[in-house]
């Protein structure tokens, strides 16, 4: 399997995951994960803007989003990325792009590079959230990528 395909794969599950998360942090009126979500959520949306000439120098990472706002955001980033990745071969994923970040340093990363990190960054995140549910005596959802895999691809 070639990268973007991969990668294609990876935002579809990041979608997935995203999305039942959402739905456990909403039944659970969890503050800190709403918190924790819209900041996932955010850097999804801000990496995405930085890979079209986005300077987020001063861009607030941890904004106060309701969980509706989070929903709206969720479906957002994830129908972006999958235009974007739809758009893409493997050698477009090798492209250069120059960013700013929040604290104005510039940098220059490759489209493949960026969106491993956006997605490992939400992964890392989900489970702060997935953590915090479960201190706070919540039933977290399954969020593994196996069980993405058995829900939507081997069915």
């Amino acid at each position: 399997m070639q990268t973007v395909e991969h990668l294609r794969n990876l935002f579809d599950y990041n979608d997935w995951a995203n999305r039942r998360v959402l739905i456990a942090v909403r039944e659970s009126g969890s503050e800190r994960c709403r918190q924790i979500l819209a900041h996932l959520l955010t850097a999804q949306a801000e990496w995405y803007a930085r890979l079209f000439g986005k300077n987020s120098t001063g861009m607030d990472f941890w904004p106060d989003l309701s969980i509706d706002e989070c929903g709206e955001l969720a479906r957002e980033v994830a129908e972006a990325y999958e235009k974007l990745l739809r758009r893409f071969d493997e050698e477009g994923l090798d492209l250069s792009v120059k960013y700013f970040s929040s604290s104005g340093l510039p940098y220059t990363n490759t489209y493949r590079e960026v969106m491993s990190h956006v997605f490992t960054h939400s992964a890392t995140h989900r489970g702060n959230i997935i953590l915090r549910l479960r201190e706070e005596g919540f039933e977290p959802p399954v969020t593994d990528y196996v069980y993405y895999l058995r829900d939507t691809k081997y069915l």
